[in-house]
C-alpha cells in the first residue's frame, strides 16, 4: 500500500513507475553502467521523461536533468562525460541515487548503502538519505553494520534466518537488544 492505495508489484518497472526504487548492494554490478558516462547512467532510466510523445529525446532536457543531479548530489566529476567507473566509490552511488531522484522516487530501499567506500563518502550518503526523510520521501535501509543502524534508523526490524524477531522504536534501539533478536530470541523474552 502507497499513499492509502493498495499496489500490486509485478516486477521491477511496476516499482520504479510506483516510485519505489532499489539502490542495489553490488553498486558496480547492478546499480550503475561501468562503461557509460555518467549522463548516459541518469538519463537511460528516466527516458519518458525527457523524450516527447513520439519518443523523440530532447538533449536539452537531458543535459538540464543531468546537470541539476550532478550539481544536487555534489558529485565530484570533471562533467556529464565522465566515464560512472572512474568515479569513486562514492561519487558512483550517487549516481545510482540521482538516477532515481531525477525520476521522482520517494521510496528509496538501500540495501548496504555504504559498503565500499571511505568515511567522508559515507556520511555524504547518509546526509543525503536524512534529506530524503525531511523531504517526506521515505528511506529502508538494509544494513548488517551496527553503528550504520544506531545512528541511522528510527526503527529497526530484525530478521533471524529469514523470520522476523522483533521490531524495535528509536527509543528502544541498542546494540544489545539488536543482538539478541538476531540470534533468535523474541523480544518477548529480550
Amino acid at each position: 500500500e502507497k499513499n492509502g492505495k493498495p499496489l500490486k508489484i509485478k516486477n521491477p518497472s511496476t516499482s520504479i513507475d510506483n516510485g519505489i526504487v532499489l539502490i542495489p548492494e553490488d553498486r558496480k554490478k547492478q546499480g550503475v553502467l561501468l562503461g557509460l558516462p555518467i549522463g548516459q547512467n541518469i538519463a537511460l532510466p528516466n527516458l519518458r521523461k525527457i523524450s516527447s510523445k513520439g519518443g523523440v529525446m530532447s538533449r536539452s532536457k537531458e543535459k538540464e536533468m543531468v546537470d541539476e543531479q550532478i550539481s544536487n548530489l555534489k558529485v565530484s566529476c570533471y562533467g556529464s562525460q565522465q566515464l560512472v567507473g572512474t568515479l569513486s566509490g562514492g561519487n558512483q552511488q550517487k549516481i545510482v541515487l540521482a538516477k532515481w531522484l531525477a525520476g521522482d522516487a520517494d521510496i528509496f530501499i538501500f540495501d548496504e548503502p555504504t559498503r565500499g567506500i571511505d568515511v567522508g563518502a559515507k556520511q555524504e550518503i547518509y546526509n543525503l538519505m536524512n534529506e530524503f526523510c525531511r523531504q517526506g520521501k521515505a528511506v529502508i535501509m538494509i544494513s548488517s553494520e551496527m553503528e550504520e543502524m544506531l545512528g541511522m534508523a528510527d526503527r529497526v526490524v530484525v530478521l533471524y534466518e529469514g523470520k522476523q524477531t522483533g521490531i524495535l522504536e528509536k527509543d528502544q534501539i541498542t546494540q544489545e537488544r539488536i543482538l539478541r533478536l538476531a540470534s533468535g530470541e523474541s523480544e518477548e523474552l529480550a
